[in-house]
């Protein structure tokens, strides 16, 4: 008999976490897994995504009131009956809590969590999934450094993983020098940071360059206009481009020269990854799991004070910034398929 597992997850925006649950599903063994997805709120981006690839997705469009709650819960607590789920597979925080009312309903039902970033929310989120611990079975995280008291004990961590492949088809890359940005915008990924890096370069005599941010809003806020602002500040429109969320990520990264991530938090970015299998240098904070991935051999961590700075050290010595990038771009691909991801998440639906 095969095991039908229920991914439960916020919404389906274009992002990190959405990206690796569409990965997870798609090369799950179907001989053995069926996969339904289901997003709490009304963010579609991935939607289409899924059912070209024959998986069940549905959107509750749940809002912020206790009716549309209920109605949340409910209608997860049926799927679960209707569908005969053996495993509730809950990413992110809210599913968690949903996840929480199943079992209360189906004691046998078997849950996982992972929650995707270091920073859950708020410390009442972190005291709430703790709380939660005695009914999940599994907690997923991408590192050690993850590991924190609101986890079981027997947390498992698998790193993020990727299929490389489109990353790494030649392309023509952009006349000018480009440092690109890919994340959602919101105050995590700190993209309110780069006008005032663009100006800094300038300042330090560099002329050609361009800063890409790619990304758009989700159900967390959006900074765009914020960033507009930004960029108005410091003079640099013609520095900065803001090109909204797209789905030619691949090609974008492989047309550009280096990735830049001045996060405040993370977990484990696809994104990160995405760059270093395109090949790109990579300068980034030293948050989440990032520095399990890059060291001084093979990219640029750095606190955000001396963020501009290694943008330009990037721009200046670009032989030692490919070096680097080659270093990580090896890593990536031997250490972080999606292949080794999926097989770990196999291991576990089929242990409990």
């Amino acid at each position: 008999m095969g095991i039908n597992i229920l991914h439960l997850i916020t919404g389906l925006p274009i992002g990190g976490a959405e990206k690796v649950l569409l990965d997870l599903c798609i090369n799950l063994d179907k001989k053995r897994f069926t996969n339904f997805v289901i997003g709490l709120n009304d963010e579609k981006d991935f939607t289409l995504d899924f059912k070209k690839n024959g998986i069940f997705v549905k959107n509750l469009n749940m809002k912020k009131k206790p009716k549309s709650f209920m109605q949340t819960a409910l209608y997860i607590n049926r799927f679960i009956e209707d569908y005969d789920i053996h495993i509730l597979h809950a990413h992110m925080f809210h599913p968690l809590v949903f996840a929480f009312i199943a079992k209360l309903k189906y004691s046998k039902l078997k849950v996982v969590f992972t929650s995707h970033n270091v920073n859950i929310g708020s410390k009442k989120r972190e005291m709430i999934t703790y709380l939660l611990k005695p009914f999940r079975d599994v907690d997923i995280v991408f590192s050690s450094d993850m590991i924190t008291k609101m986890y079981k004990r027997n947390c498992i961590v698998i790193p993020n993983g990727i299929d490389t492949k489109p990353y790494m088809r030649k392309t023509r890359k952009n006349d000018i020098f480009t440092f690109i940005s890919v994340g959602v915008l919101r105050r995590q990924k700190n993209q309110l940071f780069l006008p005032s890096a663009a100006a800094y370069l300038k300042q330090k005599g560099i002329k050609d360059f361009q800063i890409q941010i790619v990304g758009g809003a989700d159900a967390s806020g959006d900074m765009r206009e914020d960033i507009e602002n930004q960029i108005k500040k410091y003079g640099v429109e013609n520095e900065i481009k803001m090109l909204g969320p797209r789905r030619d990520v691949s090609e974008l990264l492989q047309k550009a020269h280096c990735f830049v991530m001045p996060s405040h938090f993370e977990g484990f970015p696809i994104a990160l990854l995405e760059a270093a299998a395109a090949g790109l240098s990579v300068v980034s904070t030293p948050v989440g799991a990032i520095a399990s991935v890059i060291d001084d051999d093979s990219g640029y961590l750095t606190d955000i004070e001396y963020f501009a700075d290694k943008m330009l050290e990037v721009i200046t010595d670009t032989n030692e910034a490919k070096r680097r990038a080659k270093n990580l771009q090896k890593k990536v691909i031997d250490s972080f398929s999606i292949e080794s991801t999926v097989k770990a998440h196999e291991k576990i639906y089929e242990k409990i």
